[in-house]
């Protein structure tokens, strides 16, 4: 009880980091996917227009923010469900399902420090106890990539609270034995909402039988009933998951044309970095290794990251030692203890379909082709549950070696990984006390780019000044456009002598573009581009850069300031809250 108490404050402080900063782009909907997926809701009417007719994602996210909308502006009066309402009403949809994730990380968490390790030998030694479950919630409450993307009303934060919610409900059944029925009704219920919020979830549906073969079979022998009641549960939770799936997205059954023309695209994108053009960045990129670079700097930071590292193996070593000595104990015919062998073998099998659930996601996932950071945030829960696990280590490790240490307060030493993590986590903060860039510039633009003047923008951009763009003659640039030739490129420069100024709102196209200029080495190829993007950037097209606006994560204490550079980061990581914009004069 007492550690529940402790979860209020992490709840707490979570929501004020989410709440911060939530009106981040002033209402100019600077998310493309979040615009997209409001675009769609707005088509939406209940209950007679539920057909959204976009299947890139799952229909539930689009249902919930409409549907709640709809009934408060029926229950209060108000005028949320428009374009603009929504936007603001859909980011506090995803801090609030945040926060579920938050509670359901100490759920697991307290499931998990049932405790996989035998007990240590050393009564010298005293355990720190309760540490897994608050640390977990923790570092999720405080990682920065959770807190950017409950800024945003996107699919992948409803992901990550249904994923959450199916382990959390295959660990506690898998323990408790609660009615076969429910437990196949609850799970059919979950999974049918992460399907119909993104169809990427099938993948866990192996797991979820792997559970059903856990929890029928773990206990005594094997027998022609058991076997039964394995293919009832089995076909309950199938007849659930569809009915459930049926009702939260209808109409993938009744235009399941268009569901399966959607979701085949959608495969398509991610085994093939070149079949859209904001997917060119991806091109080259290594699989696994992309992803971990990205969640060790940008995503949880490097001390959560090592913590995280640490206790997975850690975590990974303990399962092998204790399938290892239950092994050697069956084989040697050791007498269990009443009524304990089944309970042992559930631990095992509780910690082994905890591991191997985030780890087969991590596999299938991380070998796609294209690599959104966003796409992993489902695992962060597990991260962070094993970042606790890791600091749970080095505190017995440490206190074993060094004796002298032992009186030292393992919440002190806690407290000094948390105390890291956030100052890490703060710098990143610090973008949402700044201004946009793209409003920044738009402001710049309108004070000093004289009236009627022409713009040259970039396509699949967005396109500056975000207002009072009926001041300017606007030339947009086609880059993407293939083959890479002088026909493409007398057009371009015709345009470029027109343009008074180049107006670059984010690194989107001059990231990639620049990279894919080697024609041997790639199956699409931008040479003439990255000529022009290495001209430009050296002031040597007769345009030289007169602004730049970039936010950066900083941290300043008095004189003392720490700024970090993370253009290097995935480009979804910095396009939507804070891209760098450059605009260009023309000299000549």
């Amino acid at each position: 009880m007492k550690k529940q108490f402790f979860l209020i404050p992490i709840l707490f402080l979570a929501l004020i980091l989410r709440l911060y900063g939530i009106n981040w782009d002033q209402g100019f909907h600077l998310h493309s996917d979040e615009r997209m997926l409001i675009m769609v809701a707005t088509r939406i009417h209940f209950f007679d227009q539920l057909n959204p007719n976009f299947f890139n994602y799952g229909s539930l996210p689009i249902y919930l923010l409409r549907g709640l909308s709809q009934l408060v502006d029926w229950l209060f009066d108000t005028s949320l469900s428009n374009y603009q309402g929504m936007l603001y009403f859909g980011r506090f949809l995803s801090i609030f399902f945040d926060l579920i994730t938050i509670f359901l990380i100490y759920k697991i968490a307290q499931l998990i420090e049932v405790n996989l390790e035998r007990k240590n030998k050393d009564s010298n030694v005293k355990q720190p106890q309760g540490l897994l479950k608050l640390i977990g919630p923790i570092f999720y409450a405080i990682a920065f990539f959770p807190i950017q993307n409950s800024h945003f009303f996107i699919s992948d934060v409803f992901l990550t609270t249904f994923s959450t919610l199916l382990i959390f409900l295959l660990l506690k059944n898998l323990k408790e034995k609660n009615k076969p029925r429910l437990t196949a009704f609850l799970i059919g219920l979950v999974f049918a909402a992460m399907t119909a919020t993104k169809f990427t979830a099938v993948i866990f549906y192996p797991i979820i039988i792997l559970f059903f073969i856990f929890y029928i079979f773990l206990e005594k022998n094997l027998s022609k009933k058991k076997i039964l009641n394995f293919l009832f549960l089995i076909f309950i939770f199938n007849f659930y998951f569809l009915f459930f799936n049926f009702i939260f997205m209808p109409y993938a059954f009744l235009d399941a044309k268009k569901f399966i023309t959607d979701v085949s695209l959608q495969a398509q994108m991610n085994s093939n970095p070149y079949i859209f053009p904001y997917t060119l960045q991806y091109v080259g990129s290594i699989p696994y290794l992309y992803y971990l670079k990205n969640i060790f700097f940008w995503g949880l930071g490097p001390v959560i990251s090592v913590l995280s590292s640490i206790g997975l193996i850690c975590f990974f070593v303990d399962i092998l030692k204790t399938v290892k000595f239950y092994r050697l104990k069956f084989i040697n015919k050791l007498p269990p203890k009443k009524n304990k062998k089944e309970t042992q073998l559930q631990k095992v099998a509780s910690f082994f379909l905890f591991f191997i659930f985030y780890i087969l996601y991590f596999l299938i996932i991380g070998r796609s082709a294209v690599k959104f950071m966003r796409y992993m945030l489902p695992i962060y829960p597990f991260l962070v549950i094993m970042a606790g696990y890791g600091i749970k280590k080095i505190s017995n490790f440490q206190f074993l070696i060094f004796k002298p240490l032992k009186k030292f307060n393992h919440q002190l030493f806690t407290l000094f990984f948390i105390l890291s993590s956030f100052i890490w986590t703060l710098m990143f903060i610090n973008i949402y006390s700044q201004k946009h860039t793209r409003i920044s510039a738009t402001e710049w633009i309108l004070k000093n780019i004289p009236t009627g003047s022409t713009l040259a923008v970039e396509h699949w951009d967005d396109r500056l000044p975000l207002f009072g763009g009926e001041n300017y003659h606007f030339e947009e640039l086609q880059l993407y456009n293939l083959p890479d030739d002088d026909i493409k490129w007398t057009f371009i420069n015709q345009q470029l002598v027109k343009a008074d100024y180049i107006i670059i709102a984010s690194n989107r196209l001059y990231i990639p573009l620049q990279k894919l200029a080697n024609c041997q080495k790639y199956k699409l190829c931008y040479p003439k581009t990255a000529l022009y993007y290495k001209k430009l950037f050296n002031q040597q097209l007769g345009f030289k850069k007169v602004a730049e606006f970039a936010v950066y994560p900083k941290l300043e204490i008095g004189s003392w300031k720490l700024k970090i550079n993370d253009q290097s980061a995935d480009e979804s990581f910095t396009v939507y809250d804070h891209p760098k914009v450059i605009v260009f004069k023309k000299t000549e």
